[in-house]
């Protein structure tokens, strides 16, 4: 993945301009993505958080260890103002200190790969990570079909699996749904 590809996608798909900037180690793992319906998620949520800050949040990479398995990521250094919506009660805002996507997160429950996990870290220096949501991203033409083995692909499983649907979750709005799936829940 070249950075002419991430101007593309932000300037001509998505109408971010300017795209962020991303070093070589970001490029690498926005390059591990399927897809790039699925690299448009990520960098719509960043956009989404970025509208919302008052300086745009620094992007890096991080790493998580989940059993025997390390997954590289997208670090995002305090993304917690995307929290702070008007629509949320006051006590239902707060973020996180730092933000992992990881992409192709490899269940481990199943043998199977979710598109995207969201890990929350504790601090912006060296953060603990905790794996928040496992995200799927069902493009129409190749999921349309298939919207019941999907739902069975991740039966079993003790975590929830959010499902994100081309022809009606847009790649710089569907992370709001992860912000009021917080609040729901209670918070980070």
């Amino acid at each position: 993945m070249k950075i002419q590809d991430i101007n593309y996608i932000c300037k001509q798909m998505l109408n971010i301009n300017p795209p962020p900037i991303l070093d070589s180690n970001v490029l690498r793992i926005l390059a591990k993505c399927d897809s790039k319906l699925e690299q448009m998620f990520i960098l719509g949520a960043y956009e989404f958080i970025r509208q919302r800050c008052p300086a745009a949040p620094t992007l890096s990479t991080s790493s998580v260890r989940i059993g025997e398995r390390t997954y590289e990521g997208i670090w995002l250094w305090e993304p917690w103002f995307a929290w702070d919506l008007d629509d949320l009660p006051e006590d239902k805002r707060g973020g996180p200190s730092a933000l992992l996507f990881v992409p192709q997160f490899q269940s481990p429950e199943k043998n199977i790969t979710h598109d995207l996990a969201l890990f929350y870290g504790d601090d912006n220096g060296s953060p603990k990570w905790l794996l928040k949501h496992v995200i799927e991203i069902d493009g129409y033409g190749v999921h349309k079909d298939r919207r019941v083995k999907d739902d069975l692909r991740d039966f079993g499983l003790s975590y929830s699996v959010y499902r994100f649907y081309e022809e009606t979750d847009k790649p710089l709005d569907w992370f709001r749904k992860i912000v009021y799936n917080d609040a729901e829940s209670g918070g980070i």
